[in-house]
């Protein structure tokens, strides 16, 4: 006869603990590897701890430049998948796509970054602006809202623009810009009464940096100083003013980068530097 024999209870010591390090210290160790890739992929493949650290700064710039990746993008936007995105590059230039069916897509990924409330750097190419339907207006500038509290850094590169002061009215609705970059941007020749961001609110803007693009070095000083005016910026906080005169072929630069009062430093490299020939020259007080 066989009798059955209790299970040999288990120890009720504790086993080795696994030491694990906090989610911050370890977001800090992997701050230093910010600009090394590589590194930061294996670190991802290392642990699950580290997986998610890594690919948070893996994934903090976004760049949709063709109608291929946009609409590839678009599902993993509104799903999440870029929560820890704060540079965002937005712009198509196919002509495959109407100008309405850009702007649906770009309202729909503006939208999606507006709730993560997390960009620091918008960075908007060729997007047409003068197309802007009354049913777009609203989102639109909702959507502004939304992204004017974290952006501090706005490019504007070939934009089309209903009229010189919609282009302002974008540029004076980011309080927190401390990077303004405008170039090759389009605005109609007569106002059209159209403003799609009217209604927006307007600061005065403590810009650092301006960088700016201008046709020829006889109309430099009266556009800078007209957006300047225009846009209300706080000449005071300026430390570095740059400006790019004639075609992307034939581009002469032409800066003032000191603290003291790059305005009028600047005013008098456009008078000295007629004719100038060369890339950056910065100059000292």
């Amino acid at each position: 006869m066989h009798t059955l024999k209790s299970p040999t209870p288990h120890s009720s010591s504790p086993g080795p603990r696994r030491r694990v390090l906090p989610p911050e210290i370890i977001q800090m160790i992997l701050q230093y590897l910010a600009d090394d890739k590589a590194t930061l992929r294996a670190c991802s493949r290392t642990a699950p701890n580290f997986c998610y650290a890594a690919l948070s700064l893996l994934g903090r710039h976004l760049r949709v430049d063709t109608i291929y990746r946009l609409r590839g993008c678009t599902p993993l936007i509104t799903k999440g998948a870029f929560q820890h995105v704060r540079s965002l590059e937005l712009g198509i230039n196919n002509k495959r796509v109407t100008p309405e069916e850009c702007l649906d897509a770009y309202l729909v990924i503006l939208g999606v970054f507006a709730q993560y409330r997390a960009l620091n750097r918008l960075w908007l190419s060729e997007i047409p602006f003068h197309f802007v339907g009354h049913n777009q207006k609203k989102i639109l500038r909702n959507t502004i809202v939304h992204l004017s509290s974290t952006v501090t850094e706005i490019g504007l590169y070939g934009c089309h623009f209903s009229s010189y002061e919609e282009m302002i009215s974008l540029i004076r609705s980011f309080p927190l810009c401390g990077f303004l970059f405008v170039r090759n941007c389009v605005t109609e020749e007569q106002d059209t009464g159209v403003n799609a961001f009217t209604g927006l609110p307007e600061y005065q803007l403590s810009i650092k940096d301006l960088q700016l693009s201008c046709s020829s070095s006889n109309d430099l000083l009266i556009d800078v100083s007209n957006l300047i005016e225009d846009a209300a910026l706080d000449v005071r906080s300026l430390t570095s003013l740059v400006c790019d005169v004639g075609t992307s072929k034939k581009t002469q630069r032409v800066a003032a980068s000191v603290s003291t009062s790059p305005v009028e430093q600047f005013q008098v490299a456009c008078m000295e530097l007629r004719g100038f020939q060369g890339m950056r020259t910065p100059l000292s007080s």
